[in-house]
Parts: C-alpha cells; structure tokens; sequence
C-alpha cells in the first residue's frame, strides 16, 4: 500500500493603487487548507489589516484563526517580528501555523522590495564597480553594517570604510 501526501505553499505579493502591499499566503494539501491576506501600509511596513481562512480539517488550534490573526495588526515588519509574532500567536491559545504565514509573508515583502537591487547588482560584472556599489549602499544604510557576514569589520567589502 502507497501513501502520498502533497502539500503547496504559495505567497503572492501585490502592490495596490492605493499604495499598499497585499500579501497572500496559501497552504494547502491534502489534509488542511489556510489562506491569510495581509494588508501592509508603506512606507512604515505596518500591518493594517489581516484576514485568515481556515478551509478543510482544521487542527484544533487553528480554528480560531480568523481571530487570531487579528492579533498581529498594528505590528510593523521589521527588527523583532519573530519574537512579536511568536508572542500574539503563539501560546498555548495560538495557532504556529499563523507564525508561519506572518513571517513568510514579511520576507516575500521584503524580497518584493529588494529583488530590483540584487537583479541590478547582479548585472554588474566589474568587481571593482560591484565594491563601490555596495560601499555606497553601506554608507546611505549604515544599520547593514555588521548585520550579516559579508558587512562585518574583517570583510573584505568593509575594507577601507570608515563606518
């Protein structure tokens, strides 16, 4: 006997005429189904609206995600959105399926905001035009610096910046 399970996640980020993003999050297989539409204002990144949709067998504590997901409006992506997510949906009265979506949905809103920058950096080919790139973008954005790897003192890319 063959057992098969699917599962599909998708998340589609849209921007409106009204100037906002409206992320959608769907997951679905063959035993659950969950979609939540966020609403985030720019330019502060905060979330004014959050929908959820508890389709088919859903586990017991998730349906009351409609709720739940309320929960997170007001709250702006950025710096601490993990721990503030856990925090409003987490818990023994939480759905961790709704942590996922939030901040899924926060870093396809993020990435929707700098693909255009990677694809252009990524078109460079001169190294020496791709340093002086990056100087730029660490000097109009100094909170890069040490904020991963490749922007700590001992890199190469901070080399002779006096940030």
């Amino acid at each position: 006997m063959n057992l098969s399970f699917l599962r599909n996640k998708l998340v589609e980020v849209e921007p409106q005429p009204d100037g906002n993003i409206l992320v959608s999050w769907r997951l679905t297989d063959d035993l659950l189904k969950l979609e939540v539409q966020l609403t985030i204002q720019i330019p502060d990144m905060e979330i004014i609206e959050a929908n959820a949709n508890v389709g088919r067998f859903p586990s017991k504590e998730c349906a009351n995600a409609p709720q739940i997901i309320k929960k997170v409006e007001g709250i702006n992506v950025g710096s601490g959105l993990r721990k503030i997510t856990k925090g409003v949906l987490g818990g023994p009265d939480g759905c961790p399926l709704l942590i996922d979506a939030v901040l899924e949905s926060a870093n396809a809103v993020i990435l929707h905001f700098t693909r255009p920058g990677i694809q252009l950096m990524e078109s460079v080919t001169d190294p020496k035009q791709k340093l002086e790139a990056l100087h730029f973008m660490l000097q109009s954005n100094p909170r890069l610096v040490r904020s991963c790897i490749s922007f700590q003192d001992d890199s190469p890319i901070m080399q002779g910046l006096d940030l």
